[in-house]
């Protein structure tokens, strides 16, 4: 807990400056859940009015994982119930408001991450006739939106380390579980054919 509360105040305290108070409090906020469902929504109706599947698909694996991750991380805060760090410690740079009061994990860190899993390692982006995975864009992303939980004062490192673990491991269980659901689903509609 005393390394955990050392780097803290490191990122919080030492690592201060005009540019990070102003940008982190904007990048926190694309780890939220309702900023990643509309970006999820919108790629889903945009897959719908290009009639891409793959693209509907990935969009169902994404909405699966960020279920899994949210409900998992929703439980371990209620069952752990750790005070945020600015009600648990003193001169705490706090940047942003935040009604959530317990801590462990970051649902921000847990979101973020499970979409750059799902979206990131199931599609692939053509650049001069190069397939490159899309999480080489998305896992930079999610590491900075973590990064700026703790800078704006709203978690601890291991906070923030356990809720990116738990967010890749519903990537993961996300994009299984969705795309063994859509073969079912496929091959029953074959099997009325």
């Amino acid at each position: 807990m005393e390394i955990n509360i050392f780097l803290f105040y490191f990122i919080n305290h030492n690592l201060q400056n005009s540019y990070f108070n102003f940008i982190m409090p904007i990048i926190t906020n694309l780890g939220a859940l309702p900023t990643i469902l509309a970006i999820t929504l919108a790629i889903l109706i945009y897959g719908i009015i290009t009639k891409n599947k793959k693209i509907i698909h990935l969009t169902i694996v994404g909405l699966i994982a960020l279920a899994l991750t949210d409900i998992t991380i929703s439980l371990i805060k209620v069952i752990v119930a750790e005070p945020r760090p600015f009600v648990a410690l003193n001169s705490v740079h706090l940047l942003v408001t935040e009604p959530d009061p317990y801590s462990f994990p970051s649902g921000h860190s847990g979101d973020i991450f499970a979409f750059a899993t799902a979206f990131g390692f199931n599609h692939s982006l053509k650049i001069k006739n190069k397939s490159i995975k899309l999480a080489w864009l998305l896992i930079p992303i999610a590491i900075i939106v973590g990064f700026s939980r703790i800078y704006v004062g709203v978690h601890y490192p291991l906070d923030v380390l356990v809720g990116a673990t738990i967010g890749i491991i519903g990537g993961v269980a996300g994009t299984k579980i969705g795309y063994n659901v859509l073969k079912k689903k496929k091959n029953k509609m074959l099997e009325k054919l």
